[in-house]
């Protein structure tokens, strides 16, 4: 029996065909599988195929718009490889058109977004132009991206740059002081309190903490918390009265409030250490506005280019945003900062000839065999649903002899034609008669029937057809898989529109560089080589593709100009008018607003454009080339919210010999484009040979990321002292209720002994602190080494805890306890002579829904009302843990009776502890012996569920509890603080 498996891969698109490129370049992967590829019609490239119109000069044909980013690692390092081999085997001479890697792909620097202003109630184009700084790095070369607290660093340098040119505009340059929480931390890292503004001290902040985000303390955290929300209070309230700024400053306040709120967001959701999916609910833009973006700004075109970058439209519906917040602020950040060489890259040719070509010549060189017109039309299972046990395909063309040849040489360099090679297909002229379209899935593809069987035709699948041709081609595995129906609900696709134009002259010829140029300060390029989006529907994004009418076979005089158009689109059977009618009407309507040089009585000037043999303007437009992409693999994938999780990874089809690829697949990247796709590919390549290839971005932090310190997984807990204090240290039981406040923090800062201060936080809203009250009964309190019998007898005790205080001289944050009000003498003493609490004697009840507090005298101290409104459950079934151990665990400051400060752990065992939610009321009737402003101050209930963003940078609710305690060993106050300097809160 040979040993060699046999690998059926479905489809052409760039994750099968990376996938198989990925396979051949294992050493003798010869001797262990044997590769066939099955592709729907006659050309590869699913989405990203493009052709060759032979009765029009050989012109290129695409699907829509299709430029490389310059983060597109993955496939840009496939890609050469793929033209060395084309050197290295003959296939192509390096001197050839197209014979390198250099000379298939242009750099681009820029991009324009079209802002539509109305003056005098008349809506006018300004085009904004952004142009980014080329590097020297080569793309494909492979390293490590950025983490995403690396990406937050490189951002707010950014931002504090742009921010420069405001203030330079405004004659700003008086230093900005923070206010005096921020001086301890930033002390402790060498920083001073005046900066050029505060989102310089946000830079310089971020600059000095540790590169690894799992290293920082909770103080740094909650630093760079504050001083953002400061930074972006500064920025809203205070910075740029409106109507002062230019054109080119008012663009640049969005891009800093866009910031702001990504800055604000990746805190509060833990983003540095939980990668952006944590965020992938969201909706980008809701996301941005919750976070304090403003509504000029998401709206802006700036951030309306992000979507149509990503056609994030379902149903092509433009004013229904919808793109999972963590995919795209996973891909902007990776566009922005990590591109090689240039930001994106133009192919010298069409898509088909540039990639899809190299790939089949360098593919069917190494062996693999390729089946033209041979589609797949349903995966069956075997009997205990396991494995893929056969393929059903239809044969839609039979070839005439021998294999398939699918290239036309157009001026040299093979490409891919707009229609098959009738003439190799038998019944060649009846099928061209007939109109058939071999690459349409409006209904599953038809043909002569066969099937491919498990352990004769195939061993194992790789399936790289697209989303959108799943619901007809995986029936019984969405039927059999949970899994695969979920991903085919949540995972959307949406149809997508093009159009090309040939034109007499160039764009600047119709005005359009004069209008560039009206609207930015600067000097403007002569050769713009423009990419704009944010346009006008139907078809919003444009991109002069002039460099291409080399690669065409035009007869002289051939076009001056190229230009390609795309958007979304809605689904079929939407539009009454059809396709070639709207975009006449937006020619007229719209795109004259683009090159005014081009209208004429009112209309756009057909006789502008380029068709050889057509007489008359509407002859030309005619023989333009437009394109409605409706069905199966035409389709876009989508990246809406909620729908990451769903995703199947290459490996994980949970099917026992099928792996997957695609950009529809969970990959990294998750959103549709090339490297994903890429990425898509290689996982599943590297799934079924179980090959260490090299995959580049596939999540966002390092496998083995964490704390890098040994140190920062000790604990300050009371069993954790060093010995011989280890066995000794305070335990007991408590029935209370703990609630939590946002209380002034002027009235809060009177009541702290002198070298303590508030510190940054961003649990409550500026201007207000956070506070903690427990108010409780104590049981069974002693040292541990005394019997239960001899420790104190019941009691009552209310503690206020301000939490978030510092210390001068060391870092950290602290909780400091102003008073703790007892009822039982011995207790206070140990507490005030061995901890330094400001235990004071008093008078307090507690009922099942009451607590009062007074002084030993009977004056009112305070007094607490409390519902329950839930039942009692464990601790650990609340999402709000996290947020209740920050605030209740909180190593507590004190100074002690000596004047010296002392630092202890009072662990609650919130992991083990039973707690129900309750509303509480607390009644403040002496502000002075309390501690805190006199009133009223209202808790919610704990939450099972946390509405919030993030329940790391929010109060909890109140809850009733019922736990043991334990309480550190006075002792043990210098380990305790050290620390707590070094928390990273794990």
């Amino acid at each position: 029996m040979s040993d060699i498996k046999k690998v059926a891969i479905i489809g052409g698109g760039v994750g099968a065909i990376t996938s198989a490129y990925a396979i051949t370049q294992q050493p003798n992967w010869q001797d262990k599988y044997e590769i066939t590829l099955y592709q729907l019609g006659w050309r590869l490239g699913g989405k990203g195929a493009s052709g060759r119109n032979m009765k029009h000069a050989g012109r290129i044909e695409e699907h829509g718009l299709h430029i490389w980013a310059g983060f597109y690692e993955n496939g840009f390092r496939l890609m050469r490889d793929c033209y060395d081999q084309l050197n290295v085997t003959g296939l192509r001479s390096p001197d050839a058109p197209l014979g390198t890697l250099d000379k298939a792909f242009t750099g681009l620097n820029r991009f324009l977004l079209a802002e539509e202003i109305e003056k005098d109630g008349v809506k006018e184009i300004h085009p904004w132009f952004l142009e980014f700084e080329p590097n020297n790095d080569v793309p494909g070369t492979g390293g490590v991206l950025p983490t995403p607290f690396a990406y937050f660093q490189m951002a707010v340098e950014t931002i504090a740059n742009l921010i420069e040119k405001i203030l330079e505009e405004l004659g700003k340059d008086v230093p900005h002081a923070l206010p005096p929480r921020f001086e301890g931390p930033l002390k402790a890292h060498e920083l001073d309190l005046k900066n050029r503004s505060p989102i310089h001290h946000l830079r310089d902040f971020a600059k000095a903490l540790p590169s690894n985000a799992f290293d920082h303390t909770d103080s740094e955290t909650q630093t760079l918390c504050d001083m953002t929300r400061y930074a972006q209070n500064w920025f809203d309230e205070q910075a740029f009265p409106e109507g002062v700024l230019s054109d080119e400053a008012r663009r640049l306040t969005y891009l800093i409030s866009l910031s702001l709120a990504f800055f604000k967001g990746t805190l509060d959701n833990g983003l540095f250490r939980n990668g952006f999916d944590a965020i992938d609910n969201w909706e980008i833009s809701d996301w941005l506005l919750h976070y304090g973006a403003s509504r000029e700004s998401v709206y802006s075109a700036v951030f309306r280019g992000c979507y149509d970058y990503v056609f994030g439209y379902p149903a092509g519906v433009t004013d229904h945003r919808s793109v999972g917040a963590g995919t795209a602020i996973r891909g902007l950040l990776r566009l922005a900062f990590t591109y090689k060489g240039s930001l994106f890259f133009k192919m010298m040719a069409g898509m088909g000839d540039t990639i899809f070509g190299p790939y089949y010549q360098i593919l069917k060189h190494r062996g693999v065999k390729f089946k033209f017109f041979n589609a797949v039309t349903h995966l069956a299972l075997d009997p205990t649903k396991s494995f893929v046990n056969r393929i059903d395909m239809v044969e839609q063309a039979a070839v005439k002899s021998g294999d398939y040849d699918p290239f036309v040489i157009v001026k040299d360099l093979p490409c891919w034609p707009s229609e098959p090679h009738w003439d190799q297909l038998v019944d060649g002229d009846k099928l061209e008669k007939s109109g058939i379209n071999f690459e349409c899935e409006k209904d599953a593809p038809t043909g002569r029937a066969y099937s491919l069987n498990h352990g004769e035709d195939f061993d194992e699948i790789i399936l790289g057809a697209s989303l959108g041709s799943l619901p007809y081609m995986a029936q019984e595995l969405i039927a059999a898989s949970n899994r695969w129906k979920l991903m085919i609900d949540k995972v959307g696709t949406v149809a997508t529109q093009a159009a090309q134009f040939w034109v007499d002259k160039t764009a600047a010829e119709m005005g359009w560089n004069d209008l560039v140029a009206k609207h930015n300060i600067g000097d403007i390029p002569a050769d713009l080589k423009t990419v704009i989006t944010s346009f006008v529907e139907p078809l919003d994004t444009w991109a002069d593709m002039s460099d291409l009418i080399g690669r065409e076979d035009w007869q002289e005089p051939g076009p001056k100009s190229i230009a390609y158009f795309c958007s979304p689109a809605h689904d079929a059977g939407v539009d009454t008018v059809p396709f070639v009618d709207r975009v006449q009407a937006w020619a007229d309507n719209d795109l004259v607003k683009l090159w005014p040089g081009a209208k004429k009585a009112g209309k756009f000037d057909l006789s502008l454009l380029h068709a050889e043999g057509a007489k008359t303007g509407a002859a030309k437009f005619k023989a333009q080339y437009f394109r409605e992409n409706l069905y199966g693999s035409e389709r876009y994938v989508l990246s809406v919210p909620n729908s990451v999780q769903y995703r199947l990874a290459p490996d994980d089809s949970g099917f026992e010999n099928l792996f997957i690829a695609g950009d529809w697949t969970r990959c990294g990247i998750n959103a549709g484009c090339v490297e994903a796709a890429t990425i898509s590919g290689l996982a599943a390549a590297r799934g079924l040979t179980g090959a260490d290839i090299e995959i580049v971005g596939e999540g966002d932090l390092a496998p083995d990321a964490g704390p890098t310190a040994a140190a920062k997984l000790q604990s300050p807990y009371a069993q954790n002292a060093n010995w011989p204090l280890t066995p000794f240290f305070g335990v007991g039981e408590l029935d209370g209720f703990f609630s939590f406040h946002a209380v002034d923090a002027k009235e809060l800062e009177k009541c702290l002994p002198k070298g303590m201060t508030l510190h940054p936080q961003s649990i409550t809203p500026e201007g207000t602190h956070p506070v903690s009250i427990l108010a409780n009964q104590q049981i069974g309190v002693r040292p541990t080494i005394m019997p239960r019998l001899f420790g104190f007898r019941p009691y009552f005790e209310a503690i206020v805890a301000i939490n978030y205080v510092q210390v001068e001289g060391q870092d950290g944050a602290f909780a400091y306890l102003p008073n703790l009000y007892l009822n039982s003498k011995l207790p206070q003493l140990a507490g005030v002579w061995f901890y330094g609490y400001n235990k004071r004697m008093g008078q307090l009840e507690m009922g099942n829904d009451r607590y009062s507090v007074k002084s030993a005298t009977g004056t009112p101290v305070w007094s607490g009302k409390y519902a329950q409104r839930d039942v009692a459950r464990p601790m650990t079934d609340y999402a709000t843990l996290g947020a209740v151990n920050r605030l209740a665990n909180q190593v507590v400051v004190t100074k002690n009776q000596f004047g010296k400060w002392q630092y202890s752990n009072l662990d609650f065992g919130l992991t083990s502890a039973h707690v129900a939610g309750i509303h509480a009321q607390i009644d403040v009737a002496d502000a002075g012996l309390a501690n805190l402003p006199a009133g009223k101050m209202i808790a919610q209930p704990l939450k099972l569920h946390n509405d919030a963003a993030s329940d790391a940078h929010a109060l909890p609710g109140a809850f009733r509890i019922w736990t043991s305690w334990t309480l550190s060993n006075p002792f043990d106050s210098a380990r305790i603080a050290h620390l707590e300097a070094a928390k990273t809160r794990i």
